[in-house]
């Protein structure tokens, strides 16, 4: 969205005496995304724009203009993607140097632990967390818990209670929160999307 729209949003919000969170509950949706309007790094969808105009007593037409060219806003937009490709690109290598880093400690840890107290099983447990922290860092790097590897969790914690503490049969009560965890997760990402 184009920055001065979004001064307008903000400027016409604070005139009509709103504050983001009493906006959004007019609107039906998250103070996040009037935040993100005001901020130009999401534009509202055409019912919303409706309902800002009317809400402001303004026509569409002065909410949205701008003294900008046409090949200046088509250049915004192009720098906005450039930018928008850069970030994720740059998100993306340190994600990959992450994954290589978990594995190769993970990796280099067992054959060093394992050689040296003669513990082969069940120290191979911990490979199991190459997916648990590399679905870690994905989770918070997308800010989506549904990326976390959360049964791979569970099955980690189980393999090592049951062969620590010989408890295997009560333990099996862990993978019921699975689901659990799951629910949660879309709850979380509901209110997140609104």
């Amino acid at each position: 969205m184009n920055i001065e729209v979004a001064n307008r949003l903000q400027q016409l919000r604070k005139e009509k005496g709103y504050s983001q969170e009493q906006l959004a509950e007019a609107l039906g949706i998250s103070r996040q995304a009037v935040s993100k309007w005001e901020r130009a790094e999401s534009s509202p969808d055409t019912d919303n724009l409706i309902c800002l105009a009317k809400l402001y007593g303004v026509s569409l037409d002065s909410l949205l203009s701008t003294e900008d060219s046409i090949e200046e806003i088509k250049e915004q937009q192009i720098q906005e993607k450039i930018n928008d490709e850069s970030k994720e690109e740059e998100e993306s290598k340190i994600v990959t140097s992450l994954h290589l880093t978990i594995t190769l400690s993970i990796v280099i840890s067992y054959f060093t632990f394992s050689t040296i107290y003669h513990i082969w099983h069940p120290l191979w447990i911990i490979f199991l967390f190459i997916p648990i922290l590399s679905s870690l860092v994905e989770a918070i790097t997308k800010r989506n818990p549904h990326h976390f590897a959360y049964p791979v969790l569970v099955t980690a914690a189980y393999l090592y209670f049951s062969f620590t503490f010989n408890i295997w049969h009560p333990l099996w009560v862990l993978f019921i929160t699975i689901p659990v965890y799951y629910s949660i997760c879309d709850i979380f990402k509901k209110e997140h999307d609104e």
